[in-house]
């Protein structure tokens, strides 16, 4: 097969070179020359991976969760296989393929693995996701891409985002959530989580329960406390999470009493009172 990996200049914590450096030897593995590294903007880098996708079998993503999300919605992905290269910070991704060693490992197990069809989460029609949320994580993300640009780098800015974050999310919304044949009210929301993988970011298995390919959405509604978040936290880089309710479905519905920030695979995304969330059965081509 042949392989084109594709890079984003701007994701994680390495620079132009080191990110050139550092995929040396995954391009020797997969017979690849590093493309996108002269890209400005998330907007050329998936010009780049269009035109590549002409030329080869799979576009390998070399970045992160956000990098992999740009990519894969640019692309049809029900006729373009791609792979995963982490080179980014949260890298849920990675954690989700059980990626272990070097990144020339990790080519080799590109390489070497078959193509896998995962679902995917459709988000208003807007946007296709492995991951999302609304609520906390929404501002938490704008406040971590505030640190960045301020030159804090990967789990110490996303840390400061989490506690300013909760020190400034003000009163708690009303939310109703619908769920195929389901409905519930929930008070003094914090967050509703929609999930097809297990993991959040930086090793955190926030929905012990989600699975890339059982054709379901996986759902969290959490409206802890600071003791709760502090114990969620505990929980989900240790054996799993064990705060908020957990749902499944084909469908969900989220009604809010005042605009709250979409989270999608760890970028920010628009603000709405209403968001409506589709399982995209097998919409995803992954060689792994």
């Amino acid at each position: 097969m042949h392989y084109a990996i594709v890079t984003n200049p701007a994701s994680g914590k390495l620079s132009i070179d080191e990110k050139r450096s550092a995929l040396e030897a995954a391009g020797r593995v997969l017979g690849s020359d590093i493309y996108g590294l002269d890209t400005r903007n998330a907007a050329e880098l998936a010009d780049c991976a269009r035109r590549l996708s002409c030329q080869c079998d799979v576009i390998v993503v070399a970045g992160g969760d956000g990098t992999f999300s740009d990519i894969a919605n640019a692309l049809d992905t029900a006729q373009t296989t791609l792979a995963f290269l982490p080179l980014g910070s949260g890298n849920a991704l990675s954690s989700a393929l059980s990626y272990r060693g070097s990144l020339e490992d990790i080519a080799g197990r590109i390489k070497k693995g078959r193509i896998k069809l995962f679902d995917l989460i459709d988000c208003d029609g807007r946007r296709r996701a492995f991951m999302a949320s609304v609520g906390f994580e929404g501002k938490v993300i704008k406040q971590r891409d505030q640190y960045i640009l301020q030159g804090a780098k990967g789990f110490q800015a996303y840390l400061k985002a989490v506690v300013l974050s909760y020190l400034r999310y003000g009163p708690r919304p009303k939310a109703i959530l619908r769920t195929d044949e389901d409905r519930v009210e929930i008070k003094d929301l914090l967050s509703i989580l929609v999930m097809k993988q297990p993991f959040y970011g930086y090793g955190m298995k926030v929905a012990r329960e989600a699975r890339f390919d059982d054709g379901k959405l996986h759902i969290l509604s959490v409206n802890s406390g600071l003791f709760g978040m502090a114990l969620g936290a505990v929980t989900a880089f240790t054996f799993g999470n064990r705060i908020g309710e957990y749902r499944r479905g084909n469908v969900l519905e989220v009604n809010l009493d005042r605009p709250l920030p979409l989270q999608v695979d760890g970028n920010a995304a628009w603000e709405d009172r209403r968001f409506v969330f589709r399982i995209l059965p097998e919409a995803l081509s992954i060689k792994c």
